[in-house]
């Protein structure tokens, strides 16, 4: 079964990003969509006060805007920026139909892929509609767990595969900076994470057992 990626390299270009670079505008019609090759891109929306709103991150292999490729919509729903030194495969609507969509097994396996990002945007939103702020960071470090964690041999911590401010967590919860130090404070004095210089690592057992969600635990990394 070929990838997407494995499936797209022979039609796409390669083009760098600098961090801080917007890849895509909110509204914009793209002309081409991109694969990440290296780095990490963030999507994000600007309220009417002018805050900026982390919708979520994409990582090596992640596809975008999809929902333009699959011709859902005709714009960027959101601004896509390099969190990091981004590069892509830079390729066509039309090649991706033909190479991707038209192929039953690269299909199944974007399909496979789109599954785990789907179990994930539920732990996120699941996140988002706890009442306590403690619980909202608590599950947010959850869904950053499942969709970019990685775990180390023989280690206990998953570690949180990018680099990620204070403010970008709240800003993916949408609280203060203050307040999200605060609890992630109080997560780390309970030993259940660990960070240093943006690199988070979770007690995966521990976040767990404090979010008191059982039917989690069989959700697979």
């Amino acid at each position: 079964m070929q990838s997407p990626t494995e499936k797209m390299k022979p039609f796409a270009q390669i083009r760098a990003y600098k961090k801080g670079a917007n890849i895509f505008f909110q509204g914009e019609a793209p002309r081409q969509g991109v694969m990440v090759s290296d780095g990490i891109v963030r999507s994000y929306t600007i309220t009417t006060s002018g805050e900026e709103r982390t919708i979520a991150f994409f990582t090596k292999d992640d596809i975008l805007p999809l929902s333009w490729l699959m011709e859902t919509t005709s714009t960027s729903l959101f601004y896509y920026e390099a969190v990091s030194d981004v590069r892509v495969l830079q390729f066509s609507r039309e090649d991706f139909k033909e190479q991707v969509l038209n192929d039953q097994k690269t299909l199944f396996s974007l399909f496979s892929t789109l599954s785990k990002d789907h179990t994930a945007a539920m732990l996120r939103i699941n996140g988002l509609e706890q009442s306590r702020a403690e619980d909202k960071v608590a599950f947010t470090l959850y869904y950053l767990v499942f969709r970019y964690g990685i775990k180390p041999a023989n280690e206990t911590f998953h570690v949180i595969n990018m680099t990620l401010r204070h403010a970008t967590i709240a800003s993916l919860v949408g609280l203060s900076r203050e307040s999200t130090t605060k609890i992630l404070g109080s997560l780390q004095k309970k030993g259940i994470i660990d960070y240093q210089s943006g690199t988070y690592h979770v007690n995966k057992d521990l976040l767990e057992g404090y979010i008191g969600e059982d039917a989690f635990r069989d959700v697979t990394l």
